[in-house]
C-alpha cells in the first residue's frame, strides 16, 4: 500500500494556516476587482461614445495612461476600487483608457482618424494619466493630469457633473471651497 504525505492536511489544521489562506482568497478576489465605470471601447470612437454615454445620462472620462506610469498604476490599484469612487462615478460617467504610445486606431474628438500616439500629441498629453472628461455634447469640461486620492476623484467628478465647470471657478477654487 502506498502511503501519501499528509503534507497539505498538517497545513490546514494549523489556524495560523487557515488566516493565511483566507487572506490570499481575498487578495486575489479584491484585486481581481474592476471598477464598474470602466468600459472597453471596441473602436475607440470618441463622439460614439460620448453620445452613447449621453443615452445614458452619464459623461465621458477619458483616461490616457502609458506602460510603466506609477500614478496610473495608483490609480487603477488604489482609487478606481474604492468602492465610493465606483459608486459615485457608475451613476454619472463611463470612462475608457488610452495609451498615449498606442497605435490603435482612434476617432478623436473632432472626428478625425488618427492613432492614441497622435490623438495623445494633438491633446499635448505628455504626463499621465491625464483625465479629460467631456460633457454630454462633447465639449471638454476638464483636464486634470496627475495621481488624484479617491476624495479628489470624486471632487472633480462633481465638478463636472454638478456644472461647476461651466462657471468661473477653477477645480483648485472649488476643491478648496468642497
Amino acid at each position: 500500500m502506498i502511503r501519501i504525505r499528509s503534507f497539505p492536511m498538517r497545513i490546514f489544521k494549523s489556524g495560523a494556516a487557515l488566516l493565511w489562506m483566507a487572506s490570499l482568497v481575498a487578495i486575489l478576489v479584491a484585486g481581481d476587482a474592476r471598477a464598474e465605470f470602466i468600459v472597453e471601447s471596441i473602436d475607440n470612437n470618441f463622439p460614439d461614445e460620448i453620445a452613447v454615454a449621453a443615452e445614458e445620462n452619464k459623461m465621458l472620462v477619458v483616461m490616457f495612461e502609458q506602460t510603466g506610469c506609477p500614478y496610473c498604476a495608483k490609480m487603477h490599484a488604489r482609487v478606481f476600487p474604492d468602492p465610493k469612487v465606483n459608486e459615485y462615478y457608475s451613476k454619472r460617467f463611463v470612462m475608457f483608457q488610452s495609451n498615449i504610445r498606442g497605435n490603435l486606431s482612434v476617432v478623436g474628438p473632432s472626428g478625425e482618424k488618427m492613432t492614441e500616439k497622435k490623438l495623445a500629441r494633438k491633446l499635448r498629453v505628455r504626463a499621465t494619466p491625464v483625465f479629460i472628461f467631456y460633457d454630454k455634447t462633447g465639449q471638454q469640461a476638464l483636464r486634470v493630469t496627475g495621481f488624484m486620492d479617491a476624495e479628489r476623484f470624486i471632487k472633480a467628478g462633481k465638478y463636472v457633473a454638478d456644472g461647476v465647470y461651466k462657471t468661473k471657478t477653477s477645480l483648485y477654487r472649488y476643491m478648496l471651497q468642497n
